[in-house]
């Protein structure tokens, strides 16, 4: 039982309630704004390097949930009220 808990809880760090649709990662830009619509704020994600790696996308109506865009694919759905 402990050992699903612990799943459960990692799976819903990676994603987003949206009413009865629950983006995750690995869909697509398409689809994140089909359900959420323009996000409140776009910032670039380099690489270590330096180099452009892609979008995060922060959404401020959803307690500061952060959504990163990599090749047009979700990457990584982050909760930042924690």
């Amino acid at each position: 039982m402990l050992l699903l808990s612990l799943s459960l809880a990692t799976h819903a760090g990676n994603t987003l309630r949206v009413g009865g649709e629950v983006p995750t990662v690995g869909d697509s830009v398409v689809r994140v704004m089909q359900l959420r619509g323009k996000p409140d704020f776009k910032e670039p994600v380099e690489s270590d390097f330096g180099g452009y790696q892609g979008k995060r996308w922060q959404y401020q109506r959803d307690d500061g949930r952060i959504v990163t865009i990599i090749s047009c694919k979700v990457a990584d759905i982050q909760d930042r009220t924690h």
